[in-house]
């Protein structure tokens, strides 16, 4: 359980950083008449809301995917058959909060193809906490 909290944090704080670089408003490009929130700002919003979505997303996935798939003989067959439900367990939490939380002013291909990602990324560092635990 540890490993996924560890895994959880790590994949929240990536996701947070690449969001903040990609919405943050740099010095020179400010206009003067606004107000603009610092980076720091910027990535304790993002990651106030991107812990829990993927803390409840990853665990749900981990209790329905991971301990499913453990019988498989082969160690590539089985990673790579996790690795593609928990992608596909990503776009339908994607779809899932983009159907509940918003009123149609989304691009949902490029929604579901970052929720997809996500779930990827925090499926690549699940099983790196785990076999780096492991081997300590």
């Amino acid at each position: 359980m540890l490993n996924k909290f560890i895994a959880v944090v790590l994949t929240s704080v990536l996701v947070t950083g690449v969001l903040t670089y990609w919405y943050y408003t740099p010095m020179s490009e400010r206009a003067s008449d606004t107000m603009y929130e610092s980076t720091s700002g910027v990535f304790i919003f993002y990651l106030f809301f991107v812990f829990p979505i993927i803390l409840v997303a990853g665990l749900l996935t981990d209790f329905a995917v991971g301990n499913r798939f453990k019988v498989i003989s082969s160690t590539w067959r089985s990673l790579i058959v996790q690795a593609v439900l928990y992608v596909l367990s990503g776009v339908a939490f994607g779809m899932i909060l983009i159907f509940v939380f918003s009123k149609g002013d989304i691009a949902i291909s490029g929604s579901l193809t970052i929720t997809g990602s996500v779930a990827l990324l925090y499926f690549i560092i699940s099983r790196l906490t785990e076999r780096t635990r492991r081997l300590a």
